[in-house]
């Protein structure tokens, strides 16, 4: 199962979602004020001196939709026995990490820089977080291809015989 390797690229995405919760996303600085915005809900804080809070609205969307790829991606690890529905598995999985993607850069980062904003000229700093879903996304693409040359060798074999 772990010896083709597809099942070790998806091992390795599966790696990339749960290193999603242990980074920020983005760093602002607004002022005096620095703020991280991450995939865990209590640490987005903004402002210790007022004690005001800051969350994106999108965070725990995106703390979610990170939660089912990993499961997803756990799951298709142990699809090998059916290439294609394996194969349809991991397409989807790389479609909803493509909308986290969307999500993470269209509405959640403009969000918390708007909100910010209001405390001065904000400073926008991309973590680690940030880039982890695009490698993830890559590493299912190139999964999701060589189960297909997989598929196709299997075919080609059923053909010969």
């Amino acid at each position: 199962m772990i010896q083709r390797i597809q099942s070790f690229l998806l091992v390795l995405a599966l790696v990339g979602f749960v290193l999603l919760f242990m980074f920020p996303t983005a760093t602002f600085e607004a002022g005096t004020t620095t703020s991280s915005l991450t995939l865990m809900p209590g640490e987005n804080t903004m402002n210790e001196e007022t004690g005001e809070a800051f969350v994106a609205q999108n965070s725990v969307l995106l703390m979610v939709m990170a939660i089912v790829l990993g499961i997803g991606t756990l799951v298709s690890i142990f699809l090998y026995k059916n290439r294609i529905r394996q194969m349809r598995f991991v397409s989807m999985l790389g479609l909803i990490n493509l909308v986290y993607i969307g999500i993470m850069f269209l509405a959640t980062i403009p969000d918390a820089e708007k909100t910010l904003s209001r405390m001065g000229e904000v400073s926008t700093t991309y973590s680690v977080g940030t880039f982890i879903p695009v490698i993830t996304l890559i590493l299912i693409v190139i999964a999701q291809r060589c189960i297909r040359s997989d598929e196709m060798k299997v075919r080609a074999a059923d053909r010969i015989r």
